[in-house]
């Protein structure tokens, strides 16, 4: 082992270079002469899966809110991904969405965002990112540990594929490593108090794989079905992505998931609520093996509740909150986080706003993300971890009788894309005056059966 020195000003290290890594630095490169993005994989000039994004090979969504947000931060992306074959999807007309209570209302929204494989979406904003004046790319190494004193880390030690120790120093230090991030270790090694966390855990299991769709394709773009709680058991979506092809991502709770054999995916598909999903499987060629993962547990790592911390350091998308993959908020939460950095970043630099406020305000955003994902998840019976607070029980009787509206109303089907898309908050579908229309719009819920066929979109 060989160790040498860098020492750079002026200088901001972010660990990490999936997508809140790379907003993030996006963000600090307006602030700092130097950004360095140090990653463990080797990146591929093209959109290809990686070994760092576990995850790569399931469904992925940027949802509007995301997109919008991700347009302000690197202006130009949306028709630079479309270019790239991204989809252009309208998520009230070319989403089929499918519930316990029957489907949703289909129609021209505005809501309208694309859809491509994670791998394109990472590619398009690393190609951006990495132009950024000032930026440099460290790859194949990955962070050993933190130093510092008095409140602030001074330098990250680097260690390389060929076990080489590199010891960086810098002004500012970003972990975007993800749902394996190592941050309270390195705290812990400096002598800070243990980073509290919290987890809910749905036990679910994922598979997926790409499928080239029959010629004859469906009027839909993309497909879900929703597990809302019991007794379903399973669900799964469909997803258009570049090349014309489908990425196909089946899921089941406890006992009742999906494996990796192969003979298995579709007659997994066909067990769901409805065959809409198993039917388009059954003409469409499979492209690829079948993947899956457990990892899909919400987890929060609380550096707001941090009574000491480095005023430097933050945490930012999965490595502060991760989220059960099915209800695509990751992507999402890391741009908006990215977006709130942004506006933290002037009160830092003059001093007066140290990283600890940063991260009580991003836990003020987050617990939006998190009481949408685990107010549901809460719901099942396999699910482990923290029992649900006061909204946590109240949203799921909120979210029933929207997504019941929904089956008949285009306004409460809006509202439901509104919050599904992060553009409006959870506590906005309690309110009384949502309330009173959706109590005007009340039918008998009619469950979604095999009879029942999805819905064709109107104007």
């Amino acid at each position: 082992m060989t160790a040498r020195r860098a020492t750079r000003r002026d200088h901001a290290l972010v660990f990490g270079a999936g997508i809140a890594g790379l907003t993030a630095a996006a963000v600090l490169a307006e602030h700092f002469a130097h950004v360095t993005v140090i990653d463990a994989d080797h990146l591929p000039e093209s959109p290809v899966r990686r070994p760092g994004v576990p995850q790569g090979d399931h469904i992925h969504g940027l949802l509007v809110g995301g997109q919008r947000t991700l347009e302000e931060l690197l202006p130009g992306i949306g028709a630079e991904l479309r270019q790239a074959g991204a989809v252009t999807v309208d998520m009230g007309a070319d989403f089929l969405l499918g519930t316990s209570h029957g489907w949703g209302t289909r129609f021209p929204s505005g809501l309208t965002g694309v859809t491509a494989s994670r791998a394109l979406f990472e590619w398009a904003i690393r190609r951006r990112v990495l132009a950024l004046p000032g930026l440099t790319l460290l790859q194949k190494h990955r962070v050993d540990g933190l130093t510092g004193d008095s409140g602030v880390i001074h330098a990250a030690r680097i260690r390389s594929s060929e076990d080489e120790v590199l010891t960086h120093e810098a002004d500012f230090f970003v972990d975007a490593t993800g749902r394996g991030s190592r941050a309270g270790h390195w705290l812990a090694e400096l002598g800070y108090p243990e980073l509290p966390q919290s987890t809910v855990d749905p036990l679910v299991t994922y598979a997926s794989r790409t499928y080239l769709p029959p010629r004859e394709a469906p009027d839909w773009l993309a497909c879900y079905l929703m597990v809302t709680g019991p007794p379903q058991t399973g669900g799964g979506s469909i997803a258009t992505i570049e090349g014309g092809r489908w990425i196909v991502t089946l899921y089941g709770l406890g006992p009742h998931g999906p494996t990796a054999d192969e003979a298995g995916f579709l007659p997994f598909a066909e067990t769901l609520p409805h065959p809409v999903i198993a039917e388009a499987l059954s003409s469409a060629q499979p492209l690829t093996p079948v993947i899956t993962t457990h990892a899909t547990a919400n987890r929060r790592r609380h550096m707001e509740r941090m009574p000491d911390q480095p005023a430097n350091f933050v945490l930012l998308g999965d490595s502060a909150c991760c989220f059960n993959p099915v209800y695509a908020q990751g992507m999402t939460a890391a741009v908006h986080s990215a977006a709130l950095l942004r506006a933290f970043l002037p009160q830092h630099l003059e001093g007066k706003a140290p990283a600890a406020r940063f991260h009580r305000q991003l836990a003020a955003m987050l617990d939006t993300y998190w009481l949408l994902a685990t107010a549901v998840d809460l719901r099942h019976p396999t699910t482990r971890g923290d029992p649900p607070g006061g909204l946590q029980r109240l949203l799921p009787t909120g979210l029933d009788r929207l997504l019941a509206a929904g089956t008949r109303d285009d306004h409460a089907q809006h509202v439901f894309l509104e919050a599904l898309n992060m553009l409006r908050g959870p506590a906005s579908l309690l309110s009384p005056q949502l309330a009173l229309r959706l109590l005007r719009a009340h039918t008998p819920r009619t469950p979604l059966t095999a009879c029942d066929p999805p819905p064709a979109p109107h104007r």
